[in-house]
């Protein structure tokens, strides 16, 4: 046997159960055919200890019924198993309907496997297994050949564990299923998300080219942008976002100027505009959100860019969201462009610095503005471009 091979059999085994509907059913049979046998009792005249002992593991497999629908729990698993394997055995061991008596140990162990799978299911059959060699052959069982016959007490054994084998290979086959399953699953996702990284490349190079082409109506809108991402990301990771987030803040950062794309030019590049012309320019923002999402950039990126505009106390612009309703990356960007805008006008850091805190809580987060001024204290460099008024 290879190693190949006993890694596939090592992964097969030890899969986590994978399927809460298998051991769903396998449950709601047991405890259905737990039910047929009540009849047995009568005809046997068992004891009032019968049916209090099958009464209830019936109740307590309907609670795990109930209870498993709503979430899962190895533990509860394990510890419900091991209350029907003592009832089991109990009722194997007293003989309570005669003959019939080993149906339900034998018939709890076979479901087992499905609930449990083949690891936690092995270590309550095995216990299973130990108690009826103790019955049967310890001595816990006075005349086991009186109550269940001599050949059964030879054979009894054999036919649990060929029983249990049959379980085990259904069992181990349908695990086989879930690690392939898994596989397959791993291996289309490494392939879709392969495909969104092309994808996005391919998005930003697009939305590159549209920059370099709208730098020439807007100077330097390309470099602004570039040094806004920078800010974005530097905050973001001073803020303690993971890497995934600084990553979506740096192309929110890149693109967020992508929806003046089309806009007229006396809109764009004019700093005193009428009121109706500032209606027309607010909407770059969905414009440029619209754009990010046709490109199928990462949603969060777009998300960024539309609400970038939004002032803290709720008196920006598209939606007039106010405080911690604003996506926090939108935040961060609000304070980056800010800056790097009024940087490329000339302003000192301690300039800049000064108009941020005099904005906090009416246009920026307060949080993010301390972030910004600490980076400014410290003496960010300042990027390669030269300051120049922009709009």
């Amino acid at each position: 046997m290879n190693k190949d091979t006993l890694e596939r059999l090592r992964e097969t085994v030890l899969v986590p159960h994978g399927d809460p509907q298998l051991a769903l059913y396998a449950k709601l049979v047991v405890g259905l055919l737990w039910l047929v046998h009540l009849p047995l009792g009568f005809l046997y005249g068992a004891p009032l200890p019968f049916y209090l002992l099958l009464g209830g593991m019936m109740l307590l497999d309907g609670v795990n019924l109930s209870l498993s629908r709503r979430s899962a729990s190895r533990a509860r698993e394990l510890g419900a198993a091991l209350a029907f394997l003592a009832g089991s055995a109990l009722l194997f061991q007293k003989a309570y309907v005669g003959y019939f008596s080993w149906f339900f140990l034998l018939i709890f162990s076979f479901s087992c496997t499905f609930v449990l799978g083949l690891v936690d299911g092995t270590f309550i059959n095995l216990l299973g297994f130990l108690w009826v060699m103790a019955c049967l052959h310890g001595g816990l069982i006075p005349d086991p050949a009186a109550l269940y016959g001599e050949n059964f007490v030879l054979r009894f054994p054999f036919l649990y564990i060929c029983i249990l084998g049959v379980a085990y290979i259904i069992m181990f086959s349908i695990q086989r299923y879930w690690v392939d399953k898994a596989k397959r699953h791993l291996l289309l996702q490494q392939r879709i998300d392969a495909e969104k990284g092309k994808l996005s490349e391919m998005s930003l190079k697009v939305i590159t080219a549209m920059y370099s082409a709208l730098s020439s109506k807007i100077p330097e809108i390309d470099l602004h942008c570039q040094q806004t991402a920078e800010l974005t990301q530097e905050m973001a990771r001073r803020m303690g976002l993971d890497e995934a987030a600084c990553r979506d803040g740096y192309y929110a950062g890149l693109l967020h100027e992508v929806g003046t794309v089309g806009l007229p030019d006396d809109v764009v590049l004019q700093r005193n505009i009428t009121e109706e012309q500032y209606q027309l320019y607010k909407t770059y923002v969905e414009r440029g959100c619209r754009i990010i999402q046709e490109l199928q950039i990462v949603d969060r990126v777009a998300e960024t860019v539309r609400y970038h505009r939004e002032n803290y106390d709720g008196t920006g612009y598209l939606e007039g969201l106010q405080g911690e309703a604003i996506p926090l990356l939108s935040r961060i960007l609000a304070v980056a462009d800010f800056t790097d805008r009024h940087r490329r006008r000339g302003e000192t850091d301690a300039q800049i610095a000064a108009a941020l805190r005099e904005c906090a809580g009416h246009a920026f987060d307060p949080q993010c503005v301390e972030v910004m001024c600490g980076m400014l204290t410290k003496g960010r460099k300042k990027e390669d471009a030269p300051c120049r008024t922009k709009r």
